[in-house]
């Protein structure tokens, strides 16, 4: 449970250029200071490092390390008894009833596929169990929250003595779920376990893509989930990127170097960062 609580709040992906000559980074300065803006991959397999030395140049260039969230001062127990407070449907209901029985039997198909006995989650709400069961394919992959871009800079700033921060709290993450309708949510498991076929595809050519720059890859794949779900992805995306906004340009008027690490989707796609402190006459350089 308590890695599966871990690679829940760690969602997402990053992101280069695709002429491969810069990489997931931007670099913003103020009137004193630069912060560096670091599209991230939540979670990594331990083979896909090192890091990119100018990703590793900015965060040596850095006096502090600001996440979505401060990874360094989760109560785990605490957020264990949160999630799965939010994550258990209210008394009396159970997942076959709110998904329909034409609509669960052909989840449990599909799960069954998969190697997962649907049975098992029948009394948590659909969210919980679509992140559960993604998050288990992909330890099934390879991938480790621990090998995660922000475990990695966790750990090097807990030993350089560095700063770190976090743009939201956990608590915040979860309530994106919990906002959703029933529905919605029966919905939203329903489409991952459809596309769940196609995840060993989909990790690997996103880490490539990663790897080799191509934003316009992770362009398209947050398009498509637009298409699907705009009000999801507006939640999940667009309204915390504006959240975040007078944060990230608070950061500007100090007089020390910041390093942020925000997963892709916040730096591509509709009103995505970057775009947005364009629109504030803040001008960020891909490095």
């Amino acid at each position: 449970m308590r890695a599966l609580l871990l690679a829940f709040l760690l969602l997402a992906a990053a992101t280069s250029r695709a002429d491969g000559a810069l990489h997931s980074l931007w670099e913003l300065h103020g009137r004193h200071n630069t912060v560096y803006l670091l599209g991230s991959i939540h979670v990594l397999r331990p083979r896909d490092y090192p890091l990119a030395k100018p990703v590793l140049d900015a965060y040596a260039d850095a006096n502090a390390v600001v996440m979505e969230i401060n990874l360094g001062e989760l109560d785990l127990d605490g957020l264990q008894q949160e999630m799965l407070a939010s994550a258990l449907l209210p008394d009396g209901k159970t997942l076959t009833q709110v998904m329909g029985s034409a609509r669960y039997a052909h989840a449990a198909s599909l799960a069954h596929e998969l190697g997962f006995d649907l049975a098992a989650f029948d009394q948590f709400a659909p969210w919980f169990v679509a992140e559960a069961i993604s998050q288990l394919q992909l330890a099934q992959l390879g991938f480790q929250a621990e090998s995660g871009v922000e475990m990695f800079f966790l750990d090097k700033a807990r030993a350089d003595g560095k700063a770190v921060a976090g743009l939201e709290t956990a608590h915040d993450q979860i309530a994106l779920f919990e906002a959703m309708s029933l529905e919605s949510q029966a919905e939203y498991l329903l489409s991952n376990l459809e596309e769940a076929h196609e995840l060993p595809r989909e990790i690997d050519e996103m880490v490539h893509a990663w790897a080799g720059g191509d934003t316009a890859w992770f362009r398209a794949h947050l398009q498509q989930e637009l298409g699907r779900d705009p009000k999801l992805y507006q939640s999940v995306l667009g309204a915390r990127n504006r959240k975040w906004l007078p944060k990230i340009e608070a950061l500007l008027n100090d007089d020390k170097n910041y390093l942020i690490i925000v997963g892709t989707g916040h730096l591509v796609g509709e009103d995505n960062v970057i775009e947005l402190l364009k629109r504030d006459g803040i001008a960020a350089k891909q490095r």
